[in-house]
C-alpha cells in the first residue's frame, strides 16, 4: 500500500516536471523535442492514473495524487530554471549620464543596441541586447552595479536571426 502511494506520488512529480519542460520546448518552437518528452510524460501520467480511478472512494490516493501533481510544478519550474534554455532579451533605460555601459557590455562581449529616448524625468539611453538566459542575471547585476538606477527588462525570445552574437 506504502509503495503504492509513493510510486503514485513519484510518477506525479515526473510527469508533470516532464510536462513543463514540454511547454518550454513548445514555447521555443522545439516541436519535435517537446513530442519525445511528450510521450513519456503521457505514459507515466497514465499508469498513475490507472492506480487512482479504480480506487477513487480511497480519498488517501486521491490526495497523493494531487500532492505529486503540485510538488511536480516546484519541482519542473526549479529543472527549467536550472538548465536555464535559450536567450533572454534584456532591454536596459539608462539616464545619459550612463550611456557608457552600451560600450562597456559591448567589451564584455554582449551585442547592443541603443537609442534615445524621453523618461518622465528627461532624457534617456536605451539598451537592447540578447544573451543566453544563464548569462542573464548576471547582466543585470553588471549594469545595476554601474548604475542602481537602472530600469531592466527580461523578456523571452522565441526566434531571432541576423545581428551580432558573440559566442561564449
Amino acid at each position: 500500500m506504502y509503495l503504492q502511494l509513493l510510486f503514485i506520488f513519484l510518477a506525479r512529480i515526473i510527469d508533470v516536471s516532464l510536462g513543463t519542460i514540454r511547454m518550454i520546448m513548445i514555447i521555443r518552437g522545439d516541436k519535435w523535442i517537446a513530442a519525445v518528452i511528450g510521450f513519456f510524460e503521457i505514459m507515466v501520467y497514465t499508469v498513475a492514473l490507472g492506480m487512482v480511478v479504480g480506487a477513487l472512494d480511497d480519498p488517501v490516493k486521491l490526495i497523493i495524487f494531487c500532492l505529486g501533481f503540485s510538488l511536480g510544478v516546484v519541482v519542473g519550474s526549479a529543472i527549467e530554471e536550472r538548465l536555464a534554455l535559450g536567450y533572454r532579451g534584456v532591454q536596459i533605460i539608462v539616464d545619459c549620464e550612463h550611456a557608457h555601459i552600451a560600450e562597456d557590455l559591448r567589451e564584455e562581449g554582449f551585442p547592443v543596441t541603443t537609442w534615445e529616448g524621453q523618461g518622465r524625468v528627461g532624457p534617456k539611453v536605451v539598451l537592447n541586447t540578447v544573451c543566453k538566459r544563464q548569462m542573464a542575471r548576471k547582466l543585470a547585476a553588471y549594469v545595476t552595479e554601474r548604475d542602481p538606477h537602472a530600469f531592466v527588462v527580461f523578456m523571452e525570445p522565441k526566434h531571432f536571426r541576423g545581428g551580432y552574437m558573440k559566442k561564449k
